[in-house]
């Protein structure tokens, strides 16, 4: 059950990024490019932690 639970957290490190993002171009007023920027960024970081478990859990 520990495992569904921190599968179900690590996807919600995707949107965390993009709003970062969004928070950082709205300053910087260039929401746009700074909010696809924090998406790739997160996704690339949830396939990494993904990758990571899955080496840890075997």
């Amino acid at each position: 059950m520990a495992k569904k639970k921190k599968k179900k957290n690590l996807i919600l490190i995707i949107p965390a990024f993009l709003m970062m993002g969004a928070a950082i171009g709205i300053q910087t007023k260039d929401i746009l490019k700074q909010a696809l920027i924090g998406l790739v960024v997160g996704i690339i970081i949830y396939f990494f932690l993904k990758y990571r478990n899955k080496k840890l859990d075997n």
